[in-house]
């Protein structure tokens, strides 16, 4: 079977989305694609392992193993006796080197087919594989200055595409009004003297852009059978502004609510 003809499959994840939210949102008329998904296909409520945290759980829906099987059991890892530093930190982001067993991209390797995968948590420092892999450190933005912001070493596999898929990053200081005013219409009420939420919320967009822009790229410029896309952006705007998204609670005052309201359901209409 050629490529041309070849049956692929597109594996996205998106980190704490919830039914609650996004059937509103379709009654809504505003998430069409996944309306349309759910008309098509075959959708339904999926069980979750304990402890609820973010890295195991990714792992095992990437190995279909539990965390003491795969090795990944937090957001955090000891650093290795000959890899710690006078003056260093004991601890560091949990890594694709602790995970202790094959992960679906690694398998579909060893079967020769061509696959790519985008943002996975622990996925850093990328593994070879046949295709392109890039890391959870490509997305995150670190910097103040753009002019200062090299994509981590050992981000993509292959490292000659580093290059060019981090010109394809966006930084909270490229964003114009044309880009926030439809996640946040109100957002020159926001005196930013006092209010670093906009500031919040620049990093956090630019971050799910990242991902976006990474992925759409490899597929439209690289053959693919399997393609895994993973993005955290809809935990981390939750995070953040769940608190202001509808009805009004309490404690939000009313120019919170008119500022803020919007920003998570703009966020699961971007991922739509």
């Amino acid at each position: 079977m050629n490529q041309s003809t070849r049956r692929k499959v597109l594996f996205v994840g998106w980190d704490a989305a919830d039914w609650k939210v996004i059937r509103p949102l379709i009654r809504a008329g505003q998430m069409p694609t996944l309306e349309s998904m759910m008309r098509e296909g075959v959708w339904g409520n999926i069980a979750t392992l304990h402890p609820i945290l973010s890295p195991m759980l990714w792992t095992s829906i990437a190995t279909g193993k539990r965390a003491h099987k795969h090795g990944i059991h937090g957001f955090i890892e000891p650093v290795p006796p000959d890899q710690i530093t006078a003056g260093g930190p004991g601890v560091r982001a949990s890594t694709s080197t602790t995970r202790t067993c094959k992960a679906l991209w690694n398998i579909l390797t060893q079967e020769g087919l061509r696959t790519h995968q985008v943002g996975w948590f622990c996925s850093h420092p990328a593994e070879p594989i046949n295709g392109i892999n890039v890391s959870n450190a490509f997305e995150q933005v670190t910097a103040g200055d753009p002019s200062h912001w090299p994509v981590p070493d050992g981000a993509v596999h292959p490292a000659s595409l580093t290059e060019t898929l981090g010109s394809l990053r966006l930084h909270p200081s490229e964003l114009t009004e044309d880009v926030v005013l439809p996640f946040l219409p109100q957002a020159a009420r926001i005196d930013q003297a006092h209010d670093a939420r906009l500031g919040i919320f620049a990093k956090l967009f630019c971050e799910m852009v990242n991902i976006h822009s990474a992925a759409t790229w490899i597929m439209e410029h690289h053959p693919w059978d399997f393609m895994g896309v993973y993005n955290p952006s809809i935990d981390h705007f939750s995070h953040a502004f769940m608190r202001y998204h509808p009805p009004q609670m309490a404690d939000v005052t009313d120019e919170e609510f008119a500022i803020y309201r919007d920003a998570v359901a703009s966020c699961y209409r971007f991922h739509d």
